[in-house]
């Protein structure tokens, strides 16, 4: 079977361009979560989290890198059973560097969630704490099929077996990955649902472009799947390498955007409060927000869980009215 037609220096050219852009909104974040107040022990960890994520992923890009420009070294020349041997073991290699990378993602945004612990009701701190064990546990038993469903191990890189990309094991680790997916976007909509906050146009539309960048993951991993499984039931040593790194690639950037972006949102909200001269909460902001909340609490009575949304949204705690 074909694997996706897409060359190698294409590969590498979307590769580093969609990890240039992480890096910057990366920074972004970092450079917003300085600020007085947005240096909690939960955010913090959550930037160390995604960046560590970020660096497993230019790792991954390293390995891809080599077994590239190995791709095209053979377009004038038969490489050598050591440098395809190589290129197997870089490839299996290359699977805890992903896997690890997308997990990670996933991580950072759940222990972003402990910030606004204190606003969220006790029922949705419970399923934050299910999310948390459900998110490790799933990484873990998605190393531990990469790592022992070959045995011997060796077979994974001597072409005999495909730890994660078999007909049995490939179901198994997507469907881990994609249910993980779900519920932590359930989060935000849960808190969403139940504070009925009271929302600016501009918010709404952040709020859509982080939903969509964020459903963006979960359809690549869909699509992954619904795209390699297919040749794997008609030839199990099909050639899927390129589409299954394709996809993982679009999965992971993705998730990292969607977990950088609301702080971007708050650097150029700060810069045009800067540049129109105006303070960073000005009364009418403060107004606004203290009244959305108390019309949040007259309707749901969850003040806490508006007040948590419109910090996951503008990146800080709505005052209160003076």
């Amino acid at each position: 079977m074909e694997d996706v037609s897409v060359s190698a220096e294409g590969m590498l050219g979307l590769t580093w361009t969609l990890n240039i852009l992480v890096f910057v909104l990366l920074v972004l974040r970092l450079v917003v979560h300085r600020r007085p107040g947005l240096n909690t022990p939960a955010i913090v960890a959550s930037d160390i989290l995604v960046f560590i994520s970020w660096l497993f992923g230019v790792s991954a890009i390293g390995t891809d890198a080599w077994k590239y420009n190995q791709e095209i070294q053979a377009r004038a020349r038969e490489l050598t059973p050591e440098e395809l041997a190589t290129a197997r073991k870089l490839s299996f290699m290359c699977g805890y560097l992903v896997f690890t990378a997308m997990w990670l993602a996933k991580a950072a945004f759940v222990v972003y969630c402990y910030h606004l612990c204190p606003g969220l009701s006790s029922r949705l701190k419970k399923y934050l704490i299910f999310i948390t064990g459900f998110t490790a546990t799933t990484y873990i038993v998605t190393i531990l099929i990469q790592t022992f469903w070959c045995r011997p191990i060796y077979h994974s890189w001597n072409g005999q077996c495909n730890p994660t990309g078999n007909r049995i094991s490939l179901p198994l680790w997507c469907f881990l990955n994609i249910i993980t997916d779900i519920l932590i976007l359930f989060l935000p909509f849960s808190v969403l649902w139940g504070s009925t906050p009271k929302l600016w146009k501009r918010q709404i539309i952040a709020l859509a472009f982080v939903f969509f960048v964020g459903g963006l993951s979960i359809f690549a991993a869909i699509a992954r799947f619904f795209v390699i499984y297919p040749k794997i039931l008609r030839d199990g040593n099909a050639n899927i390498v390129n589409t299954y790194e394709l996809w993982a690639l679009i999965e992971i950037t993705t998730c990292q955007m969607a977990v950088c972006l609301p702080a971007l949102r708050v650097y150029l909200r700060s810069h045009q409060t800067k540049n129109t001269g105006q303070s960073w909460n000005t009364r009418a902001d403060v107004e606004g927000l203290a009244g959305a909340s108390r019309s949040s609490t007259l309707v749901t009575g969850k003040e806490g869980e508006n007040s948590s949304f419109h910090e996951l949204l503008d990146g800080q705690k709505p005052q209160e009215e003076v």
